[in-house]
């Protein structure tokens, strides 16, 4: 490589290493101002993303080829993650559930749908961005190791996998039949039920057991919180 190349490739890498980083940064201080003046619930989940955004906005803009190196593994990481995520949504919560959700209240759903999209499309690109071959050289030239991308795609699907079928047997069983049981008990038969959260803690003589379980039936949805102990 001439020198001449070598500059151009430098110079680049560095134009695509602050086009990404401003981005990045000006994205995740929008987020953070939206957050802070529109509290509502969906919002707050954007605070982290917020963060993440304007940390690795500011690495990139005083950062080098490790520094995109290792983002652009985190963007993929994330990004393999929240596909995942996606798909195994579905198994989590039943049908007739999420399409009550819809017709109850679609426009907080196609909010949700609308922050997903633009999250993983985020993600998507400074992926691709921080893959170009000007970088990919730089990084080589600095004679810093490439890690193959499907490492952290695995590692971030893996993640998801593991902590669904956590998840899963959590949500499941006699535990899940009893709080089921307890709160049809409240209700009735006119809702159908499904356990969305359960958490235990023990003390060493008894077992402290806290859920949440979803009722729903045509007209509307409900959230039972329970509580109970056990020897």
């Amino acid at each position: 490589m001439t020198a001449d190349t070598r500059r151009a490739s430098n110079f680049m890498c560095s134009t695509v290493l602050k086009r990404t980083g401003g981005v990045l940064l000006a994205t995740g201080i929008v987020g953070g101002v939206v957050t802070f003046i529109w509290l509502a619930m969906i919002w707050r989940y954007l605070a982290p993303m917020a963060a993440i955004a304007v940390l690795a906005g500011g690495l990139l803009l005083r950062g080098g080829p490790r520094t995109a190196l290792w983002l652009r593994s985190l963007a993929v990481l994330l990004l393999a993650a929240g596909i995942t995520a996606l798909l195994a949504a579905a198994l989590f919560q039943p049908l007739d559930l999420t399409l009550t959700e819809i017709r109850l209240d679609p426009g907080d759903f196609a909010l949700a749908a609308a922050i997903a999209a633009i999250v993983l499309v985020a993600l998507l690109w400074v992926s691709l961005e921080l893959g170009r071959p000007a970088v990919r050289d730089e990084i080589a030239a600095a004679g810093i190791r490439r890690w193959d991308v499907r490492l952290p795609a695995q590692a971030g699907a893996g993640i998801v996998v593991v902590i669904g079928a956590l998840l899963w047997m959590m949500l499941h069983g006699q535990t899940a039949d009893l709080a089921t049981s307890l709160a049809q008990q409240q209700l009735g038969p006119e809702y159908r039920y499904h356990l969305s959260w359960i958490s235990s803690d023990s003390n060493g003589r008894f077992t402290s057991v806290r859920g949440v379980v979803t009722a729903w039936n045509h007209k509307e949805i409900k959230h039972i919180l329970l509580h109970w102990e056990t020897r």
